[in-house]
Formats: structure tokens, sequence, C-alpha cells
């Protein structure tokens, strides 16, 4: 909650209405926030949907759907990679310790917090789309901070000079999957999914993006095929494919035991096979 600076609270505090303590007030880029803790009600699940989807979530896309469905990506940072780019380079100009200089990092904090709000916006909405509509939902249990690591420097064994090892290209697709925000849409996507009683799963991505849906055989393609084409006759987008892969297993999953949820109060349910 965004409130005025010249509302007074006291420093630091959890914010606990079962304590008693004050809220926590903290301050960022130029505005003030106070974080508060209450009580409410658990919201009553959605309906039953008798759609389920996969997920499989990209860079050419945001996330392509196993109905042939896409979401767009809305590449918030890539769109004002040039204004923080001149933002930054008038920051280094500045004096350290000059006003000038701090007026230029409340520039560039504002920037930067501007394009954190587009994306949370986003992810909350995109998210929220999709609990709405569908009972399972289905996505790749991807480790975001293993695929934004760094590629390992090679040296050569004759010369001991460094080789190239493709590090500005995985530079690039890093900045890509940062800006994309799986993580946080995961997040959202879990709790608003655990809110609305629907049932959300993670399954192994090894593979989905090799396994024909069609015939289920694996069909080999590199990172610039686009196209998943198989001599079965199965012709789709290659994200389509991998999100209709994604579900199949899915629904294995569910198949072989149901998969425990939580409920809105804390309490363990079994989620619904369909």
């Amino acid at each position: 909650m965004l409130v005025n600076e010249h509302v007074r609270f006291g420093e630091g505090g959890t914010g606990d209405p079962a304590t008693g303590d004050r809220p926590l007030l903290y301050h960022e880029a130029g505005q003030w926030y106070v974080i508060l803790s209450c009580e409410v009600k658990g919201s009553e699940p959605l309906p039953i949907s008798y759609e389920d989807v996969g997920i499989d979530l990209g860079i050419t896309h945001f996330a392509a759907l196993s109905n042939g469905e896409f979401i767009a990506s809305p590449r918030h940072y890539r769109k004002a990679e040039k204004k923080l780019k001149k933002l930054q380079e008038a920051l280094s100009r500045k004096k350290r310790g000059s006003h000038r200089r701090k007026r230029a990092v409340r520039a560039l904090a504002k920037a930067h917090r501007q394009v954190s709000n587009q994306r949370r916006d986003f992810t909350h909405k995109a998210s929220r789309k999709l609990v709405n509509r569908y009972q399972v939902l289905v996505l790749e249990d991807l480790q975001t901070k293993n695929l934004v690591r760094r590629p390992k420097p090679k040296q050569g064994e004759a010369t001991g000079q460094y080789l190239p090892n493709g590090a500005a290209a995985k530079g690039g697709l890093n900045k890509s999957i940062s800006d994309a925000g799986w993580g946080m849409f995961t997040d959202m996507l879990h709790v608003k999914a655990v809110w609305a009683g629907r049932t959300l799963m993670c399954v192994d991505p090894k593979y989905t993006s090799q396994i024909c849906p069609g015939c289920g055989n694996v069909r080999r393609k590199t990172l610039e095929e686009r196209w998943h084409s198989c001599e079965c006759g199965c012709e789709l987008d290659r994200d389509t494919a991998s999100a209709k892969v994604i579900l199949d297993e899915g629904r294995k999953q569910l198949g072989a035991g149901s998969v425990p949820q939580m409920n809105p109060a804390g309490e363990s349910v079994e989620a619904p096979v369909f």
C-alpha cells in the first residue's frame, strides 16, 4: 500500500495484529510503503471447470497453451532498456556526493521500479485468467536460478588462453529469462490455484520439447527449429507441442495417484482427477 510521506509510523515493526506490533514502513525510490497484516475470511473455491491445460513457458511467447493459444510476452525490460541505459550513463557522469547525482539515482530507481511494477501487474492478470478458466494446470518444474547461470570459462590446454564459451549469447538469453519473470508467475499461479480449489502440477522438463505429442516418439530439434514435424503426421508449433506433452505427463501423474493440495483454510484435500 502506498502512503503519503507525511503520515508517521514507528520505525521497524511487523504489523502483526496478534502482538499489537506497529506496521512495517519502508522507503523505496522516492515513495513510502506500509505493510499491514490482517485476518480475512477464506474465499470460496471457484466452480469446477472441465478444462485442463498444459503451459510451456518460453521466450518467443511468454507461454504456449496445450489448446493452441499463446500468451504474448510483454518484454517490459527490453522495451525500457534504452531509457535505462541513458539514465545509467547520466548517473555515471555525475560527481559523487552531489545533489545532481542523488537526483539521477532517484530517476534510475524510479525507472526500474516502473518495470518491476509492470511485470508484477502482468503476471497477476495472466495467472488470474488461467486459474479462472482451468481446473488442472500443469507446468514444467523449471529451476530458473540454474537456467540463468553464467557459462564456465574455457581455457586452452596448450596455450592457457581463455577460449570463446558463448557467454555473450548466454547473457542475452539470461536477460530475456529474467525479463519474463517465470518464477514470479509460477508463485502467483500456485497461490491463486490453492485459493480457488484448482490443481497445479509441476512435471519434469526433460525431453518435453523433443517428444512428439502424437506418437510419443522422440523427435530431436535444435533451438532454432520452431516447428514440430513428425513422421506420424503431427504438425504444429514447437511450443504448443511441448505444452501438450506437459499436459499428458501431468495427467499420467494424476492417473497414478491423487495430488495432495491445501485449501484456503490450510487443510489437506485431495485434488480431483478428470
